[in-house]
């Protein structure tokens, strides 16, 4: 395997592994938090923080990306100067954008509070608040250390985030928790601001400590002459970022736009503000976070991507691109299909071991949501993949037609269902299922026309399905004998057996061919073992 190869494959697993561990951390943090603060209390908590990540990607989403390709670029043609000189302008551009959101998100939460009908949303409106600025500049960081293709800093500083709220958002949520559950939901937000400034904290301190390092390939006195570029490298960063940020934009816009459709059109059909917020609160602080889980490899990457592609796109290398596009399909494939064959089998026993305080109705409701929305799972991880494949291509304007016609649709089927009484919150699952189904057939088709990779029925889909298939009728055997002991040595054991068998699947239909099981993560053993074992042959 090449260095850059290997370097890619590095960048990737980092990401995946600490993508997994954040994920697992938040679950660990969303568990106790809704059992202290109820479905109420966490409908509250998401009234705010779509606010917050839809403000936090107009400063974050789009010029990390921008950063990483265009340090990338650089790197790959030896301008070292260059590529420092992006991070400098970007830190600053960045450092403005944290402070008008900032100020934004305070201005706006009364607002926002009224609009929805949750009121008391207001404490955690304003409690999130300042977390926008300083994750703006740890944003700058991460981007400067993704284009270098180091994704050390951005995978700890992702996992100190979740261990700063697991760690100061619980603890606040309790300590404010007699005031109201409306303050519990804010005290558990405050943690996350706190969070955010160890975060920032941390990735300064690894770029302090590395930049002689750094800046021994620097030309210093060009360096001091840089900031002559300064309009031009906004208006690079800007041309990159501006279409990628509106693409990042437009989910948690419409995800801001569920909390007023949902709590609105289920009241409007009889429910009362209370039970509305508590069915919110099902979907989006039981569910939800369930449904995202498997989505952290096919983010993890799509980040890195980005930079590789963007490399082989300034070094005119087809080949490579063609390779990474074709392994990040088949890839987004593998993870997507046995996820959402998992929850949509296992969905129940799963609820029922990790939120033991939902009471009938609740677990019948995140159950029937569960399984509308494990078919969205698949879509997502295609969703997220070919986003990193059409951004390192140059074309980021694509992802951002498919997600905006799937975020219209999504909202148009959301207000149509959720009216339905016998539908009612289910409704918003089935719109964002169909958002992600339509942005995914756009996304495909984008790449194909970029790339013009071949796509193999047999390997790109036949084999993961029957891989997939085998290893669900595996799972739903293990959890029936089982299951009728204990619920949760019964999901472990399924989810177990699940895993080791489809990977045997795997490799024995030898659906990753050898050049790209190289691209995975200790794929060499692997290969090797499948020798050893006369499983493959030479």
């Amino acid at each position: 395997m090449s260095e850059k190869q290997k370097s890619f494959v590095k960048g990737a697993a980092i990401l995946m592994v600490a993508g997994l561990l954040v994920k697992v951390l938040g679950a660990v943090y969303r568990i106790p938090l809704t059992s202290a603060i109820g479905t109420t209390g966490y409908g509250y908590y998401n009234v705010a923080y779509p606010v917050y990540a839809t403000l936090l990607v107009v400063s974050t989403a789009g010029l990390p990306v921008a950063i990483s390709k265009m340090v990338s670029e650089r790197v790959a043609l030896k301008d070292y100067t260059g590529a420092h000189n992006v991070f400098r302008v970007a830190w600053r551009v960045l450092l403005i954008l944290g402070i008008a959101t900032t100020l934004i998100m305070m201005a706006c939460s009364p607002f926002v509070a009224n609009v929805v009908k949750q009121e008391k949303s207001i404490y955690s409106l304003f409690s999130i608040s300042p977390a926008l600025f300083f994750v703006a500049l740890l944003s700058a960081y991460r981007g400067y250390f993704q284009g270098m293709q180091m994704m050390t800093p951005t995978a700890l500083t992702q996992v100190i985030e979740q261990v700063g709220k697991l760690v100061f958002g619980l603890y606040l949520g309790y300590q404010w928790l007699p005031y109201g559950v409306e303050f519990g939901a804010a005290g558990a937000l405050v943690g996350v601001t706190i969070s955010e400034v160890v975060a920032l904290l941390f990735i300064v301190c690894i770029y302090k400590g590395g930049k002689k390092r750094i800046m021994r390939r620097v030309d210093v006195t060009k360096l001091d002459r840089a900031h002559l570029n300064f309009g031009p490298n906004v208006k690079k960063l800007l041309k990159i970022a501006v279409p990628v940020t509106l693409g990042a934009c437009i989910m948690p816009i419409v995800v801001a736009i569920d909390a007023g459709i949902v709590s609105r059109n289920l009241q409007d059909i009889g429910y009362t503000a209370e039970q509305a917020a508590s069915m919110y609160g099902t979907l989006t602080g039981v569910v939800n976070p369930l449904i995202n889980m498997p989505a952290v490899l096919s983010s993890a990457l799509s980040m890195s991507l980005v930079p590789a592609i963007s490399e082989a796109m300034a070094k005119n290398n087809t080949i490579e691109i063609k390779g990474k596009t074709s392994f990040g399909f088949k890839l987004a494939l593998l993870v997507g299909l046995p996820a959402a064959t998992g929850f949509m089998l296992l969905g129940q026993p799963i609820i029922s071991m990790l939120y033991r305080n939902l009471n009938t109705e609740e677990l019948i409701l995140a159950t029937q949501l569960m399984r509308i929305l494990s078919l969205s799972i698949l879509f997502l991880t295609m969703v997220q993949t070919t986003n990193g494949l059409l951004q390192g291509m140059g074309k980021p304007v694509q992802p951002v037609i498919s997600l905006a016609v799937g975020a219209g649709v999504k909202i148009v089927v959301s207000i149509v269902l959720i009216r339905i009484p016998e539908i009612n919150v289910m409704g918003a699952a089935y719109g964002t299922m169909s958002c992600y189904i339509i942005a995914t057939v756009m996304n495909v088709i984008f790449v194909l026309r970029r790339s013009h990779f071949h796509i193999s029925v047999l390997n790109h889909f036949i084999k993961p399905i029957i891989a997939t298939a085998v290893m669900g009728a595996v799972a739903y055997i293990v959890y029936d004998v089982v299951g009728v002991y204990s619920n949760t040595i019964g999901v472990l054991c399924a989810v177990l057996a699940a895993f080791v068998v489809y990977l045997i699947v795997l490799f024995l239909l030898r659906t990753l061919e050898k050049d790209e099981l190289a691209l995975v993560p200790g794929g060499g053993k692997l290969t090797r073992l499948m020798y050893k074992m006369h499983l493959w042959k030479e």
